[in-house]
C-alpha cells in the first residue's frame, strides 16, 4: 500500500479537503506562488530562490555553506556525524498563537535548504482551516529528504507544535522520526547571552549579524493579521507575514555560520571579551584547563568593565585552585581584592589559603576578620561559618 493511501484511511471524514466557506483569494499577483494539489486537497505554496552572493547583514548567504560540523559539537550539539549543511532543512512557524496548544495552528511553515545555487526558501501557506492536511502533507514530504533539522528555539516551540498539528490530524509525523535537531537559541545563548540583554533573533540580527529589518511586522501582530486574512480574503494582509518569515529563515542561516565562525577562533584572535569569556567556559566542559585559562586571559585584556574583569578573575582563580596552583590562584584574588576591597568570596578564598597553604596564621586571622566585616554589612549567610572559621584560627595562634 502506498504511503499516501495508509495516510488517507486514518483521516477523520471531516477533516478531509472541503470546500472552504470563503473562496480561496487569489494570491499569485500578491505573494507570487502557486495553489498546489495534494492527497488532502491543495494548499498555496511560495518559492524563493536567493542567490548566494546576495548579502544578509555582513556576510553573504553563500557563507552559510561554510558550516563545519566539528564546531557544533563544541557547543554540545550532536549532528550527525557526516552533516553537510546542504543535507540540513531549515524550519520557521508563524502561528495563530504564540502560546502554543492545541488550539494553535502553524498557518505558515516555511522551509529553508542550501543548493548549489541559490538559498531556496519554500513557504506553505494554510489560506483557511480546512487546508491544514495539505500543509503538513507537503511539510512532511519535504521533511522526508533531510536528516537534520535546524531551527531557533524550535525545541521549545515550532517542532512541539507540527507534532502536536500531525498528531491531532491523524498524519504520521514521518520526516521528523529520527532526524537531528539543532537549535540555534541553545547555541547562540552559550556565545552571548552575558553580552546581550536579550538573545531573541531580532537581538542577535541586530547586535551580531548586522542585519537592519525596516518594515517589519513584530511577532505579536502576525496572529491577528491572518485573522483579518481569514475575515476579509485580502492577500495583501499576508506580504509583510511572508517577507518577515524569509527573512527568519535566511537569518538562521547566516546565524549557524557566525556561531561555527566564532568557536574557532583561538584566544589570540578573539576581539570580544564576552564570547572569549563564552569560548572559556566551553573549553572548561571539555576539560582543557589550560586553554580555558589562555580564553580567560584574553577576556581580560579585552574587557573594559569592572565587573566583568572580576567575574573573569574569579573564574580564572577558580580553575587554578582546581588545578591545585595555589600560588596562581592567590595572585589573582589578591587582584580581585585591588578592584573591589568588599569582595567577601576573594577574603574568604584567601583566608583559606594562608591557613591551610601557606600556613601563615597571622594572614589568615587578619583576612577572615575583614570578611566578617564584609559579612556583617551585607547581611551574608556566611557568617557563621566565618565566625566558626575565625575561632578554630584563634585557637590555632593561642
Amino acid at each position: 500500500m502506498s504511503l499516501t493511501n495508509k495516510l488517507r484511511q486514518f483521516v477523520p471524514q471531516q477533516n478531509r479537503a472541503t470546500p472552504s466557506p470563503n473562496p480561496p483569494a487569489d494570491l499569485d499577483l500578491v505573494l507570487q506562488g502557486q495553489e498546489v494539489f495534494t492527497p488532502f486537497g491543495a494548499c498555496y505554496v511560495v518559492q524563493k530562490n536567493l542567490p548566494l552572493q546576495k548579502k544578509h547583514g555582513f556576510w553573504r548567504i553563500g557563507n552559510g555553506l561554510e558550516v563545519e560540523s566539528h564546531n557544533l559539537k563544541v557547543l554540545g550539539q550532536e549532528p550527525p556525524e557526516d552533516f553537510k549543511v546542504e543535507d540540513a532543512l531549515f524550519l520557521d512557524t508563524e502561528t495563530t498563537g504564540l502560546s502554543g496548544g492545541t488550539g494553535t495552528y502553524a498557518f505558515l511553515i516555511g522551509t529553508g535548504r542550501f543548493i548549489s545555487t541559490h538559498f531556496v526558501v519554500k513557504q506553505f501557506l494554510m489560506r483557511d482551516y480546512n487546508e491544514e492536511l495539505a500543509v503538513l502533507y507537503l511539510v512532511d514530504q519535504e521533511l522526508q529528504k533531510n536528516d537534520t533539522v535546524i531551527s531557533f528555539n524550535g525545541k521549545t516551540f515550532d517542532l512541539p507544535l507540527l507534532h502536536t498539528r500531525f498528531t491531532i490530524s491523524r498524519l504520521g509525523f514521518q520526516g521528523a522520526q529520527n532526524h537531528h535537531h539543532l537549535d540555534l537559541l541553545h547555541m547562540a545563548r552559550k556565545l552571548w547571552r552575558k553580552k546581550l540583554e536579550s538573545c531573541s533573533l531580532n537581538s542577535l540580527e541586530a547586535n551580531i549579524l548586522g542585519i537592519n529589518r525596516t518594515n517589519d511586522i513584530p511577532g505579536f501582530e502576525i496572529p491577528g493579521r491572518y485573522f483579518q486574512f481569514l475575515q476579509t480574503r485580502q492577500g495583501e494582509l499576508l506580504q509583510d507575514i511572508l517577507q518577515h518569515n524569509v527573512i527568519d529563515i535566511v537569518s538562521m542561516a547566516i546565524l549557524l555560520y557566525r556561531i561555527t565562525l566564532t568557536t574557532k577562533l583561538s584566544p589570540e584572535e578573539c576581539d570580544c571579551p564576552w564570547e572569549a569569556e563564552a569560548l572559556a567556559q566551553m573549553a572548561l566542559s571539555r576539560g582543557d584547563h589550560q586553554q580555558a585559562i589562555s580564553y580567560l586571559e584574553a577576556a581580560r585584556q579585552l574587557c573594559t568593565e569592572t565587573e566583568q574583569e572580576i567575574s573573569i578573575l574569579h573564574q580564572n582563580a577558580l580553575i587554578h585552585k582546581r588545578q591545585a596552583q595555589y600560588d596562581q590562584a592567590s595572585a589573582l584574588w589578591r587582584r580581585i581584592l585591588m578592584l573591589n576591597e568588599d569582595d567577601l568570596v576573594a577574603y574568604e578564598e584567601l583566608a583559606k589559603f594562608y591557613e591551610h597553604k601557606a600556613k601563615d596564621l597571622g594572614a589568615a586571622d587578619q583576612l577572615t576578620r575583614r570578611a566578617l566585616a564584609v559579612a556583617w554589612q551585607t547581611k551574608s549567610p556566611k557568617i557563621p561559618a566565618l565566625e566558626h572559621r575565625l575561632s578554630r584560627i584563634e585557637r590555632k595562634l593561642g
